[in-house]
């Protein structure tokens, strides 16, 4: 209970005692006028009771404000509940889509790097055969060299030999 609610409760403490202490004078008789008609009786009771029904009327009033603001707070809380789950159900659907983003581009990537592997190789198997034709040509240069000289040794040979 806040502090308003403690004053208020001791106020209508005293307002009982000091009822109680003077009950037999706020019941005595007077005579009462209501600009219209007078009229005898207990002006001590009928302003007590006034007091007690205004009092009654503000704990209503109090009451009436309480519950609305109790039933704003939970309309309020059942909209960032909703906008909550929207927030979250929007923020899968980005990751969701990031998700399928980053797979289509490791697929992509994938996909690069495997027609990049095929090229290597293409170019590999081009420099071994070209390797290999000159490998081929120069073998078959060397071997003409070496038929050449081979000649050219047998007919020096030769030539040296008849004279």
């Amino acid at each position: 209970m806040n502090v308003l609610g403690a004053v208020i409760l001791v106020a209508l403490f005293l307002l009982a005692v000091f009822t109680l202490a003077n009950w037999s004078v706020l019941a005595a008789p007077t005579p009462l006028s209501f600009v219209a008609f007078h009229v005898e009786g207990p002006l001590g009771v009928i302003l007590l009771g006034v007091t007690l029904a205004l009092v009654a009327l503000f704990a209503l009033y109090a009451l009436a404000l309480r519950t609305n603001m109790l039933m704003d707070s939970r309309r309020h809380h059942q909209e960032l509940q909703a906008q909550r789950k929207l927030a979250e159900s929007a923020e899968a659907s980005r990751l969701s889509e990031l998700r399928s983003e980053v797979a289509h581009e490791f697929a992509r990537l994938h996909d690069a790097i495997g027609q990049a592997d095929t090229h290597l190789d293409r170019v590999e198997q081009s420099m071994r055969q070209s390797t290999n034709e000159a490998a081929n040509g120069l073998a078959a240069l060397v071997g003409e060299m070496d038929d050449k000289i081979d000649r050219a040794l047998a007919r020096h040979a030769g030539e040296t030999k008849s004279v």
